[in-house]
């Protein structure tokens, strides 16, 4: 099974692994916003169905292909049109405050508004994402698009050989590294740690079977800089989302 980023193309095997990687991607569900206006709430009822069952549809699947983010914003507004359409609000609903509702939804699950300018923040962050993957994978690392780890910003894995693989995730503001045997599970205590300093370096904080010295400088340097454009990405979406969610 494919387990790096989509690239350049290439399309999900089959339905299971599509609905894993969007899952993946996106781990989040936004909640379907209320609305004192009875009719609006019935037409926006099926919201997170129709957008989930238009990203799964194999039409769309250029939104898992991270060298693609520039065109994520025209993707994301086809999707828009399809999801309106298939909600079919009544004459009583302005479908331009549907259309809203549903580019509400999609930006809560990738921090990127459709139509968005290619300018913006947004799009960016995630290109400095694809940009720090492509980095890894030439040094023998790959993200884990089809990963379990709900707790996870992203997963690594080393593609070449080496029996390990990294986790980050994010508590108290830091970014934290955990590398660990392949088959190991989380929090193993064989673990090596480190984290990201206020200067965005990673410092190790405890290495006790010596995972760290299977990196090489290269290997090393490309990992630490996955590090800052997914923590930079995660805060970025985090404050978006807070802002979509109090509108």
């Amino acid at each position: 099974m494919r387990r790096r980023p989509y690239r350049n193309g290439e399309r999900p095997d089959d339905q299971r692994e599509r609905r894993r990687a969007f899952g993946a991607a996106l781990r989040t569900r936004p909640p379907v916003r209320p609305s004192a206006e009875r009719d609006m709430g019935r037409a926006l009822a099926r919201l997170d169905e129709l957008v989930e069952k238009a990203l799964t549809s194999g039409e769309h699947d250029r939104l898992l292909d991270e060298t693609r983010v520039s065109t994520w914003p025209r993707e994301l507004d086809a999707v828009v049109s399809v999801v309106v359409e298939r909600l079919d609000p009544p004459p009583s609903v302005d479908r331009a405050a549907v259309a809203a509702a549903v580019a509400d939804n999609l930006e809560a699950r990738f921090g990127l508004r459709p139509g968005a300018s290619p300018t913006e923040r947004s799009v960016v962050l995630w290109q400095s994402v694809a940009g720090a993957d492509s980095r890894l994978a030439e040094t023998g690392w790959e993200r884990d698009v089809l990963s379990d780890d709900r707790e996870a910003l992203a997963e690594f894995f080393a593609s070449d050989g080496d029996p390990v693989r990294a986790r980050l995730t994010r508590s108290s503001g830091r970014l934290h590294l955990e590398l660990r045997g392949t088959n190991a599970p989380v929090g193993d205590r064989s673990s090596s740690y480190a984290v990201l300093s206020r200067s965005s370096a990673l410092v190790l904080v405890d290495d006790p079977r010596g995972l760290v010295s299977v990196l090489d400088d290269d290997a090393a340097a490309a990992i630490r800089d996955a590090v800052v454009a997914w923590g930079d990405l995660a805060d970025h979406l985090d404050e978006r989302r807070a802002e979509i969610g109090a509108r």
